[in-house]
């Protein structure tokens, strides 16, 4: 049976409706051609019941079916003949449509808008309001009745004036409906559809400044960092360091990686310079990488974009492209970067996840033997990336056409090679260094080492800047001191003195420090602590035992002065009779002398201290006197 044209309205779940022509006929604009695809046993069980009555060969055996499809259906004869009718008017599928209003809900349109305002409302402005919040917030209005008619909710109600007048009345959705609602209006706008891809030709990319089109190699690059989903060791003590970060330069139009820069460090405006730096120098390697092929990408871009990230933001990249001569550009919406972030994902699953340490993109997914199983260097996964990048990522045919990236990287190139720049221009890209003093025999100090080079022993007593490459701190360039706004001259490579390795990153040499100083710590240092508190306590005993004696003395010699006694002795022993007579007469003499001048000095002084009749009567004591024999000086005086 063929199909025929559904009434339009009709809600066809599990099922397609299109527009569509018969097979050497002519299309009927607005007609819609159902096709069925359901093949469930009920659908099935409809069609060999509706089947059965349509095949009967009389009347009698068809009103027999209809009974027989009735009571196996569970329906009346009315809806089975109705059914029937349908299948000879629209056709078969109509057996597999149900209700139209299967899994809608029944609100009005205004009371829709004002849920999904409040949904919105409540989560601006770092506020997350949930559905049931939303529920209890319609029936605490509701509660207010005819307090909703104050001017106060003219605001809340000025588009939903029939939402108002129906909360007066004290109807609202239930809470079922207002969940529907928030869950469609989520999934309708949550709603994500798969970008087709760019045409292989005259791809675009936008920037905020505009849109550029990729037509050759080296014309676009882009660049971006993210952190590896793996745990590296250090290569002397085979403990975690922690995860490296990576920074990746690719060419837009053959997709090839031009270069990269892998380190413990975050990313910054640094490191962006020196993957820059690794992309645009011809890259030479020995025969440890185990390289098949050669990594060929190389040159000046004419354009560099990145995201809007500080790093590619900062004074130090302006500086770059100046002396470079690159265009920078950002992109306008984070999928621009849909293909290097790309890489990123292929580098995970197809190099790290071999390795021990993994730890996958999930931080709650961590495999727990991650920091147990690591064992790669930094420089181990140095060689591994590089080894993928050339002989595998960059010889890899580029999507949806058969060409190999590198190939398609060599096809602008056919003509002239990329342009080449001498290595010394690019050592701005490196980090800049505070100046030191050059030592004797060319030497300088530098995060704690000592380097020398003969480059430097007409230098010395001099200044000199260097600059060098975090991920192999063992070879510094050293360059002259900018003087009075004069660029630093090139003056040659010095070595560190005392390092054995042949590379070492200075994130290896931080942690190989860092693990010194806990060592330190552990060991067992108290004889060496008690001795020194030992001698401390006794400097301090020395010093109290020198000062308690310094006071003693001192009250010695206080006493021997203020403590002399004034008792004349009237008869000491061991003296004539002459001397005692004369003793006492001059004690007598002297004591007249003083009990007389101490009676006038009291009458002087009561005189002149009279008291004032006009002034408040004060409590007046009477004058200490000097008196040293009382009895003589009563006797005096009574």
């Amino acid at each position: 049976m063929s199909t025929r044209s559904l009434s339009q309205g009709a809600n066809l779940p599990d099922h397609e409706e299109v527009l569509a022509t018969e097979q050497g006929g002519e299309q009927v604009e607005g007609k819609s051609y159902l096709l069925f695809n359901d093949d469930s046993p009920e659908f099935q069980q409809k069609v060999d019941i509706i089947d059965a009555i349509v095949q009967a060969s009389n009347k009698k055996v068809r009103r027999e079916a209809i009974a027989d499809a009735a009571k196996a259906l569970g329906k009346s004869t009315r809806t089975i003949k109705r059914m029937i009718a349908k299948v000879e008017q629209i056709g078969v599928a109509n057996l597999a449509v149900g209700r139209k209003d299967k899994g809608e809900y029944r609100i009005s349109k205004y009371w829709h808008d004002f849920i999904v305002s409040l949904h919105e409302w409540g989560n601006t402005e770092g506020s997350r309001i949930n559905h049931n919040q939303i529920f209890v917030y319609l029936k605490s209005l509701a509660s207010k009745g005819e307090e909703l008619q104050h001017k106060k909710y003219d605001e809340k109600f000025k588009r939903y004036s029939q939402v108002r007048e129906d909360l007066i009345a004290g109807r609202h959705p239930s809470h079922v409906t207002v969940y529907k609602v928030i869950n469609c209006y989520l999934e309708e706008k949550n709603k994500t559809v798969r970008h087709p891809g760019s045409p292989i030709e005259g791809k675009i990319l936008q920037t905020t400044e505009g849109i550029l089109e990729i037509t050759e190699s080296n014309q676009i690059w882009q660049i971006d960092h993210t952190r590896l989903d793996i745990l590296l060791v250090d290569e002397e003590f085979k403990q975690v360091i922690g995860r490296a970060y990576i920074t990746l330069v690719m060419d837009s139009y053959s997709g090839c990686i031009a270069g990269f820069h892998l380190g413990f460090e975050p990313a910054g405006s640094h490191e962006v310079a020196l993957a820059l730096r690794h992309a645009i120098l011809p890259k030479h390697y020995g025969a440890e990488y185990e390289l098949e092929q050669t990594w060929q990408v190389c040159g000046i871009p004419e354009y560099i974009m990145t995201d809007r990230a500080k790093e590619f933001k900062s004074e130090h990249l302006k500086q770059i492209s100046l002396q470079l001569g690159f265009i920078r550009r950002l992109r306008a919406f984070p999928q621009a970067g849909g293909l290097i972030e790309s890489i990123f994902d292929k580098i995970n699953k197809e190099i790290l996840s071999f390795f021990g340490g993994y730890t996958g993109s999930s931080v709650e997914e961590r495999p727990p033997e991650a920091e147990r199983t690591a064992c790669l260097t930094l420089d181990q996964l140095e060689k591994r990336l590089v080894k993928y990048f050339v002989d595998h990522y960059n010889h890899h045919d580029y999507p949806r056409i058969n060409q190999k990236r590198i190939v398609r990287w060599k096809s602008s190139f056919l003509l002239e090679e990329p342009e080449l720049i001498d290595q010394r221009e690019l050592d701005i890209c490196l980090m800049k260094i505070a100046i030191r003093n050059v030592e004797k025999h060319g030497s300088v100090n530098f995060l704690g080492w000592v380097y020398q080079g003969d480059c430097l022993l007409n230098y010395e007593g001099k200044q000199v800047s260097l600059r060098y490459d975090k991920r192999n701190i063992t070879t510094v360039l050293a360059y002259t001191r900018p003087i009075n706004g004069e660029p630093g001259n090139f003056i040659g490579v010095i070595q560190a003195r005392d390092c054995k390795r042949a590379r070492m990153s200075l994130a290896e040499l931080n942690h190989i420090k860092k693990k010194l100083r806990d060592e330190g710590k552990q060991v067992d240092n108290s004889s060496i602590l008690n001795e020194r508190l030992s001698v401390f306590e006794d400097v301090e005993t020395t010093r109290k035992e020198r000062r308690r004696e310094r006071r003693k003395k001192a009250q010695q010699k206080h006493e021997v002065k203020t403590n002399k006694s004034k008792v004349v002795e009237l008869f000491p022993e061991n003296a004539t009779p002459e001397e005692i007579t004369t003793s006492q007469e001059d004690l007598i003499s002297t004591s007249d002398a003083v009990a007389q001048n101490t009676v006038n000095s009291i009458d002087k002084q009561v005189t002149q201290n009279k008291p004032d009749p006009n002034q408040t009567a004060k409590v007046r004591r009477r004058p200490r006197v000097g008196v040293k024999d009382w009895n003589q000086f009563m006797k005096d005086n009574w």
